[in-house]
């Protein structure tokens, strides 16, 4: 059997494959697992062998394999196809992709390749899973702030999660004492959140008095290559008294009538 996790979200799809290596550990005490490099000709060739042998001590048996798609190996396809065969080896693979020109089957539905896709979560399933994070990290998080994290991440769990982790450690005056804490938007402005550089700086240049400050900081902004997206709805959470104004721009946005750069030009202005 062949299990394969496939999409961009390279945080969860390592935290599947790390789950099912630790499935496996703990019903077969580690006997029977091993990793492989299929790019490397060594570690292909143990790969090989080890898919063909039978275990001395546990007829289960799950190889790591990683690099699938740059190995240049003619037989690769062919072990694969017949480690998809055998009831007793599971073959765990996760990459980026779905497919390649050397080996496309792996996309294809059979009974014998259990896939999975982890693309970017968005919406309520993202607020959710920032949520559930900020739990397991004891903390306590306003929803307005989980909407700013949404919208400051968006696409980019690693720095999430890297993220919501050191919030979990940090103490400053403006954090709740005690075991669980609670953290506003200003909690976020005031920790210095690692959004680009100086991101935040920059954020709040734009409620400069003057109009010249105002768009020598929004072309800053632009110049970061932060999508665009992204800095409006920042931007929304930094201005509460303008949301009507931002909603009505977001919906002439979203008809295709404004493009988000005409929409934060006629903001600034």
């Amino acid at each position: 059997m062949i299990i394969f996790l496939y999409g961009p979200d390279e945080y969860r799809r390592l935290q599947k494959k790390n789950e099912i290596i630790a499935e496996f550990r703990k019903k077969h005490a580690g006997m029977g697992l091993d990793y492989f490099d299929a790019a490397g000709k060594d570690s292909f060739a143990r790969f090989r062998e080890f898919a063909a042998n039978q275990s001395l001590f546990d007829p289960k048996k799950l190889a790591v394999l990683e690099n699938v798609f740059e190995s240049s190996e003619k037989e690769l396809t062919a072990v694969l196809k017949d480690a998809a065969k055998d009831k007793n080896l599971s073959v765990l693979i996760s990459e980026k992709n779905k497919s390649s020109e050397n080996i496309s089957f792996l996309s294809r539905k059979s009974t014998s390749i259990k896939s999975q896709k982890f693309e970017y979560l968005g919406g309520a399933e993202w607020a959710k899973f920032i949520n559930d994070l900020a739990k397991e990290n004891g903390l306590s998080i306003e929803p307005l702030a989980i909407k700013f994290l949404s919208a400051a991440y968006q696409n980019d769990t690693w720095r999430l999660v890297t993220e919501v982790q050191k919030l979990a450690t940090l103490r400053s005056p403006e954090l709740v004492e005690g075991p669980k804490k609670n953290i506003g938007t200003k909690d976020l402005e005031a920790l210095g959140l690692e959004i680009g550089e100086d991101f935040f700086g920059v954020l709040r240049n734009l409620k400069n008095y003057g109009l010249e400050g105002r768009m020598a900081s929004l072309e800053k902004l632009f110049s970061m290559n932060e999508p665009m997206p992204k800095i409006f709805n920042v931007l929304a959470y930094q201005l509460p008294d303008k949301l009507p104004q931002l909603a009505k721009y977001d919906i002439l946005v979203k008809s295709g009538k404004l493009d988000y750069e005409e929409v934060l030009v006629d903001l600034v202005i």
